[in-house]
């Protein structure tokens, strides 16, 4: 039998007893123990048995799609996930491709029928102890964000993992005294990235996968890779309030991966945390200046009807609307917000005017209209169809059900004839 091996590992599992290496060993022994054949493997390191968009689990449905497998074998069916629905439906989702889970700790298989309760029963157990958990998780951190704890410092600072002490990071620490100044002296946050990028400066992005050897996050480059300064980038420093000193905690929660932001008055704050970079007069003169800079929601995405529905093809970035004057005209016109903020370094200049795509709108609806208007010719010359010939087959059907009744009364007499014949038979023998 050919069989995939998968094993899961979370923070709140028990990291000897459930170690990758220990779960890959278990299933193997099995698997060797039984004769299967073991045509792959795949694992999931840190992720939540409540979360089922891993990478390990894509590698093993692509396994099942192209019929390489017919069992999967875990440690035990929590490794599978914690999370009773989507857990159930993944296994129906396998059983339809005939591929069967097998738990080696707990001998269930689910394609034996008389395990389908001790499944349930174990995905009922795994879904409480992952929402306990998650609960006591939840409380856990909640208590340090209160004591005053930082996981991942913002862009300027890095932690030392020996201390657990936050230090400034020199080079990037410049960077953001830089970005400080020349927004002072009037150079606006587009200005600012474009100088940035100009002078190579290291982006945030770009020094955290230096220092985790991966990107931990979407990030935005230029065409050729390399690792770029945005307006959302430079915005995001200029309102950071750390580079005082003061660390903001608590500022929003997540429940099912949605994050809800909390009221400015709950935030767990904490003066001189962080070593300051940039002074506290400093840092409200830029807060001052951003509000009196920000420009006034006016509806914009009302007005235009195109808008939030357009995305480049180049680099992902939504089109936005924008006003062009021209010979004393003015017309809207779509620009990529990717080139527009960012450049040519970042992608091409895309536009295309509202009017043209009015007239392509009003094509397609125009295709639509008589595309539904020769479908709804064909179905009433169908229907018509149908009702002229409506009376002739009625008049069939009704024939039919005559002979029906005439060959079961044959079919009756046949049978009494027989019975007749039958006892007659019988009884010959016995008047003599």
């Amino acid at each position: 039998m050919r069989v995939w091996l998968y094993a899961r590992l979370s923070n709140d599992d028990d990291q000897e007893m459930n170690s990758l290496l220990n779960q890959q060993e278990i299933c193997q022994a099995f698997a060797e123990q039984h004769g299967y054949t073991i045509v792959g493997q795949s694992f999931d390191d840190n992720v939540s048995g409540m979360n089922f968009d891993r990478r390990g689990l894509d590698e093993l449905m692509a396994a099942v799609d192209a019929d390489k497998i017919v069992a999967v074998i875990v440690k035990d069916l929590s490794r599978l996930g914690r999370h009773r629905t989507q857990t159930a439906l993944f296994i129906d989702y396998l059983r339809e491709h005939q591929v069967r889970v097998i738990s080696a700790t707990e001998g269930v298989d689910t394609f034996r029928d008389e395990d389908d309760l001790i499944i349930g029963i174990r995905g009922l157990m795994n879904d409480y102890y992952a929402k306990d958990i998650g609960k006591k998780i939840r409380a856990g951190y909640r208590q340090k964000q209160k004591d005053g704890i930082v996981i991942t410092p913002p862009f300027g600072y890095w932690k030392d993992k020996n201390t657990g002490q936050i230090k400034a990071d020199t080079e990037a620490a410049v960077t953001v005294q830089l970005i400080y100044s020349l927004y002072l002296q009037g150079c606006g946050q587009k200005e600012i990235a474009r100088r940035l990028n100009t002078a190579g400066r290291k982006t945030p992005a770009q020094l955290r996968a230096e220092r985790c050897g991966r990107e931990v996050r979407q990030t935005h480059k230029t065409r050729d890779g390399q690792f770029l300064w945005t307006y959302s980038s430079v915005k995001n420093i200029l309102v950071e309030e750390a580079y005082t000193g003061v660390l903001n905690n608590h500022r929003r929660e997540y429940n099912n991966g949605k994050a809800k932001h909390i009221d400015k008055t709950d935030w767990y704050r904490h003066e001189g945390f962080f070593p300051v970079i940039i002074g506290k007069q400093e840092w409200e003169q830029v807060q001052a200046l951003l509000k009196r800079q920000a420009r006034p929601a006016n509806g914009n995405q009302a007005k235009h009807r195109y808008a939030g529905l357009l995305t480049c093809r180049e680099c992902g970035n939504a089109f936005i609307p924008m006003i062009r004057c021209w010979n004393g005209k003015s017309r809207v016109e779509y620009v990529c917000r990717g080139y527009h903020r960012n450049g040519k370094t970042y992608c091409s200049s895309h536009r295309i005017h509202e009017e043209v795509l009015d007239a392509a709108v009003q094509e397609y609806a125009e295709t639509v209209r008589k595309q539904c208007a020769e479908e709804l010719k064909k179905l009433v010359q169908m229907q018509k169809m149908w009702a002229l010939r409506k009376p002739i087959l009625d008049a069939h059907i009704l024939s039919l059900q005559e002979k029906v009744q005439e060959l079961e009364q044959e079919i009756d007499e046949i049978v009494m004839e027989k019975i007749i014949k039958s006892e007659n038979t019988i009884k010959a023998p016995l008047a003599r």
